[in-house]
């Protein structure tokens, strides 16, 4: 008998293949990032200095690059296991939500990458696939823009602003001991690699510089409600893309039902109990809880994640987690001898969700 089926609705490598408050204020109301070092130091040595105006180009930049190495911007690259725990992950804050495929593709000469989902096709390989589970399409460009996320079968015409488009595909997990759903479904992602003649080369950008900046945003903003643009035609301040970005880069513009909304926890001790409940949040395809150490990569413990599809709830409906309560406590996450924060993500997210009116962060010690 086949296993417990998917029914699910912002990257990873095989194992194998790759191993590889400033005090009460918000990020929207504070303009201050670190002192850089004086730009003549750099310059002369074909660095780019990273400031603020630029910072979230620099991180993404990181991200990008670390997939052209794996030949992403000459072919879709897909990722046949979860994403792996600890710094063997390629980016911070990847989760087991969904395996990935991610396609690095250029601009045509009116500026739209074309990417898509496609209908299953049926065959006798994969007789015993679920065609119906949780697929996506994540398109963002060199600057971070999210212009478009989608959910489902269609092609997609996307305008983007730089000469470049990062597109994550997420086939969704439900149940992590098999993965032949998720797996199944990928052959069904699109990206038009149709000009593949020139390489991806990120730009020089000034390392240090840009770690010190994500330090910065990381320790002044953590815990806070983060935006992310789809265009350059926003009205978030810079700080507030920087912020998002530095926390949890490659987010994406809210839209109810459709997005998926993310929220990072404040930093917490790792030698004390806690515990949050709550309503279920009525997200149209799920709901995940992951915890993260304090660089934002995935805590290496037995148990570090939890969806709506496996947590236990209880007699009133109501679901609790549990931090580091031992084993016979509900629901309970093993954050590991450091401390820890956790992120939220809401796929699809309900109209509660997106009005706040309930949070998954706040969580109170157990004495």
């Amino acid at each position: 008998m086949k296993k417990v089926m998917l029914v699910i609705a912002v990257l990873v490598v095989a194992i194998a293949a790759f191993l590889m408050t400033e005090d009460n204020r918000t990020a929207e109301q504070s303009d201050v990032v670190p002192a850089q070092p004086a730009a003549e130091t750099v310059v002369e040595n074909n660095v780019i200095p990273v400031t603020e105006e630029n910072y979230t180009e620099a991180e993404t930049a990181k991200m990008i690059k670390r997939w052209t190495d794996r030949g992403a911007d000459q072919k879709m690259v897909h990722l046949p296991v979860l994403a792996p725990k600890g710094k063997k992950a390629p980016v911070v804050r990847m989760n087991q939500d969904a395996v990935y495929s991610v396609a690095v593709i250029r601009a045509d000469e009116e500026g739209y990458v074309t990417v898509g989902i496609n209908e299953f096709v049926r065959t006798e390989e994969n007789k015993d696939v679920r065609d119906d589970i949780y697929l996506s399409v994540h398109v963002l460009d060199e600057y971070a823009y999210a212009p478009a996320y989608k959910v489902g079968v269609g092609t997609h015409k996307v305008k983007i602003f730089s000469e470049w488009a990062f597109v994550i595909f997420r086939s969704g997990v439900e149940d992590k001991t098999d993965l032949t759903d998720a797996l199944g479904n990928q052959h069904r992602f699109y990206a038009d690699y149709s000009d593949t003649n020139k390489r991806y080369q990120a730009k020089n950008f000034n390392a240090q510089q840009r770690d010190e900046i994500t330090a910065y945003y990381k320790d002044k903003f953590a815990g806070q409600d983060y935006s992310y643009p789809a265009s350059p035609e926003t009205t978030l301040s810079q700080t507030l893309i920087n912020a998002s970005n530095a926390n949890g880069w490659g987010g994406m513009p809210v839209e109810v039902g459709v997005s998926n909304v993310y929220r990072n926890s404040a930093n917490f001790p790792a030698d004390k109990c806690y515990v949050v409940t709550f309503e279920e949040p009525n997200n149209k395809y799920f709901t995940s809880i992951t915890v993260y150490d304090l660089d934002g990569y995935m805590v290496d413990t037995d148990r570090f994640s939890i969806n709506s599809y496996e947590w236990e709830k209880n007699e009133d409906g109501t679901v609790t987690i549990h931090f580091n309560c031992g084993e016979d406590a509900i629901n309970n996450l093993i954050t590991g001898n450091q401390p820890f924060n956790f992120a939220t993500r809401n796929y699809g997210a309900s109209q509660e969700v997106v009005d706040k009116k309930f949070n998954l962060l706040a969580l109170e010690e157990v004495k």
